[in-house]
């Protein structure tokens, strides 16, 4: 049962994060107009807030997902007690963000000037980008505290690549191109996130073995 419920609660995480980014849209640049800025809010207030309560929704189901996944990452290592912190520290970094987002829809764009709108806009893909810190301790912890046996070689191993792919993805400030906080780098990362889960949930669980007809009948 556990087994099942960490399959279907990680994908469950990759779908509301395809449904809260179709619901909030194409977001404007950081670093583009104003005008595009404050438009975007104004324009699609009801769709962005549905978008951040989806969202939120995600994190719960991400911390479901962790807490289903105890039994194969003991919390008396040190790997795994990091992985806990990574998953404390992903759902508070997480929520910083989607409240800026939520924020600025609610009224904080159109209500303050243009200038300051176009500042909390850049602070909120500025804390997007910070999550990605907490994010590769969290995947980087869990490839080490799943216990050995139970998953392939080659999804620890792509498990901490990814970590560090989050890692640097954690230094793009650029104010434009690939390695800017809306360019291509950040888009990559931003998917990687629900798609390392949903194979987690499929990999870092344990078989079911069946019992042997001898240990059946005693």
């Amino acid at each position: 049962m556990t087994r099942r419920l960490t399959r279907l609660t990680g994908l469950a995480f990759a779908v509301t994060i395809l449904v809260s980014e179709v619901l909030k849209g194409d977001s404007p640049s950081p670093t583009g107009p104003v005008s595009e800025i404050v438009s975007f809010f104004a324009d699609h207030r009801s769709t962005i807030l549905a978008g951040a309560y989806v969202q939120m929704l995600a994190l719960f189901l991400l911390a479901l997902f962790f807490a289903t996944l105890s039994e194969v990452m003991p919390g008396s290592t040190i790997a795994g007690r990091l992985a806990r912190l990574g998953l404390v520290l992903t759902l508070t970094a997480y929520t910083t963000y989607v409240f800026l987002t939520a924020s600025l829809a609610f009224g904080a764009a159109t209500d303050a000037t243009p200038e300051t709108a176009k500042s909390l806009w850049e602070i909120r893909f500025v804390s997007e980008t910070f999550v990605y810190f907490p994010v590769a301790l969290l995947i980087g912890s869990v490839a080490l505290a799943v216990r050995p046996g139970l998953t392939r070689p080659w999804y620890r191993w792509g498990s901490l690549a990814t970590a560090a792919l989050f890692l640097v993805g954690g230094a793009a400030l650029a104010r434009n191109g690939f390695f800017a906080p809306d360019g291509g780098y950040g888009i990559i990362l931003f998917w990687l996130l629900p798609v390392w889960v949903a194979v987690t949930g499929f990999v870092a669980t344990p078989r079911l073995v069946p019992s042997s007809p001898e240990r059946a009948t005693g």
